[in-house]
């Protein structure tokens, strides 16, 4: 049924029912743009959700204050639990520093409403509801929570088996984020000077038993460069339909 109504919401748009790549509206970032994708096959079935980097997004970006972009697919597309992608510039990294003090990307795929996210604060009497500890089902095996959550963003848990946590250079990483006990939003964070090598990367990420709404889930990501289209693409891979 869900594919059904996808296929429908396609020909409503106007739109080939074949597989092909619909892109949301275009963002400006440093000197190129920014979109938000899916790939639909000739079923109606999402393979893939991402975001794609145009070549030239990485030049002229702020080298000093952190930047915030925004970006949505389009709206005739009902493919949940995506809502809108946030993706942070972080021109001198993040804490911790010795982790993530490198110039990088967070790229989030949040569940929720924008103004949502905005009005998390993560400090006061909000402080406790973003640091709700969810049930052991609902998070995904070996992660750990930081410290402090994080305002407009919500709690992140990170991998310690990850690279960066066992001597070795943050590149790319995997990051799940929480807000009031529940999953909101799933982020890759990938450095600058990675996307650079122009690299194909793919890894699976572990999935928590649970998740918080129906929807399509990732079992892998995956950071890429597409030669053809001169476009960095930040990609959620191998889709599962959890009920």
């Amino acid at each position: 049924m869900k594919e059904l109504i996808l296929f429908c919401c396609l020909l409503f748009a106007g739109l080939d029912a074949h597989a092909f790549v619909v892109y949301g509206d275009s963002v400006s970032v440093g000197q190129g743009t920014l979109k938000a994708f899916a790939d639909i096959d000739e079923n109606g079935k999402v393979s893939r959700v991402g975001l794609a980097l145009s070549k030239e997004a990485l030049e002229g970006l702020p080298e000093h204050d952190p930047s915030t972009y925004v970006a949505t697919l389009p709206s005739v597309l009902n493919i949940p639990p995506y809502n809108h992608m946030m993706v942070d510039w972080m021109p001198h990294g993040h804490e911790p520093d010795n982790v993530y003090g490198l110039p990088h990307f967070d790229f989030h795929f949040y569940f929720i409403p924008n103004e949502q996210r905005q009005a998390i604060t993560c400090m006061g009497d909000d402080r406790d509801v973003c640091l709700m500890q969810p049930d052991s089902d609902e998070l995904p095996p070996f992660y750990v929570p930081t410290p402090e959550g994080v305002p407009q963003m919500g709690w992140h848990w990170v991998d310690p088996r990850s690279p960066e946590y066992n001597g070795q250079t943050f590149t790319s990483t995997f990051i799940y984020g929480y807000y009031n006990a529940k999953m909101i939003f799933m982020e890759p964070m990938v450095t600058r000077d990675f996307l650079l090598t122009k690299p194909k990367f793919e890894q699976a990420i572990p999935s928590p038993l649970v998740f918080p709404m129906e929807g399509y889930y990732p079992q892998s990501y995956s950071v890429e460069y597409n030669a053809d289209s001169c476009t960095y693409l930040i990609v959620l891979k191998d889709l599962v339909y959890q009920d």
